[in-house]
């Protein structure tokens, strides 16, 4: 229990620090984007370890892309209608089968655990801020994320009970691209790609 919270504290840490930096030196951001930004880095602090179905982190991660679900498309339908055709397919995808889905194709300490999971994954986490609060959130809720994920690896490995145990021995958890299954890979790569490509055109 103490491993989970150490997690989880540091999570809400980078999150606080990504907020206080960002509003320090965009201090025109709104108290919106802010907390989205603060929420961001908290959400990518636990994204490495929903490649297990039981941990705390996959269980907050899943309760928190429902309440995203439910509030994201209600926020579009308020102040911007126009990006409700973005809004209801992903709210719909989030709150029907992704999680068994997600949790079919991960294993533990596979791609999750990687620097290409770290921004595919957070770049999916920008744009859920996106469509959330508007533009201004996407590149600090990305950076936010981004640095709680690398700090969650980083952590890992300063943890010698945690490294991915292979074969060959223990290997580090802070590696370009993980190892486990092509399709856990190919998912990653395909929610970091629609991401980019849903923020690219804003």
């Amino acid at each position: 229990m103490a491993e989970c919270s150490t997690y989880h504290l540091a999570a809400m840490a980078t999150g606080v620090g990504a907020a206080a930096i960002s509003s320090i030196i965009a201090p025109d951001l709104g108290l919106d984007v802010i907390g989205v930004t603060a929420l961001s880095g908290y959400v990518g602090g636990l994204l490495p370890d929903i490649d297990n179905t039981r941990s705390s982190s996959f269980r907050m991660v899943q309760r928190l892309s429902r309440l995203a679900a439910v509030l994201v498309p209600v926020i579009q339908f308020i102040y911007r209608p126009t990006d409700l055709l973005l809004a209801i397919p992903v709210a719909l995808f989030m709150v029907t089968r992704f999680w068994e889905v997600l949790s079919q194709i991960t294993k533990r300490g596979g791609h999750t655990h990687s620097v290409i999971a770290a921004v595919c994954l957070s770049l999916g986490v920008a744009w859920v801020a996106y469509l959330t609060v508007g533009s201004a959130a996407a590149l600090p809720a990305f950076l936010a994320s981004s640095a709680s994920y690398l700090l969650h690896l980083l952590l890992d490995d300063l943890d010698n009970i945690r490294f991915v145990e292979t074969k060959t021995g223990a290997r580090s958890a802070l590696l370009p691209v993980g190892r486990g299954r092509a399709i856990e890979l190919y998912s990653i790569l395909a929610i970091g790609l629609v991401s980019f490509v849903a923020l690219w055109s804003i």
